[in-house]
């Protein structure tokens, strides 16, 4: 339960659901061969699907290049290498 339902929110509780993680990545031409996340290393078994966003309507540019990978022990996760910054991140939905 709430303890008001009518209290006003508070801007300064609010924090982002599924933020992206910044995780450690070897990559032949951009592309994942291996991702480590938590201290862990996981192969890129195959690369299921590769997308693009690029946009400049954003506060700041927006250059990313999304993965969804199947990795060696059977998880997948989707990962972008953000080309702006030049970093990788894991992001989880």
């Amino acid at each position: 339960m709430v303890p008001d339902s009518r209290a006003k929110a508070r801007p300064d509780h609010v924090r982002p659901l599924n933020a992206p993680i910044a995780i450690s990545v070897t990559a032949d031409r951009h592309r994942p061969l291996s991702i480590v996340v938590n201290r862990h290393s996981h192969q890129v078994e195959r690369i299921q699907d590769t997308w693009i966003i690029e946009d400049e309507w954003w506060r700041q540019p927006i250059a990313r290049q999304y993965f969804a990978l199947l990795l060696d022990d059977g998880t997948r996760r989707t990962v972008y290498h953000d080309r702006v910054a030049d970093a990788w991140f894991l992001q989880d939905y």
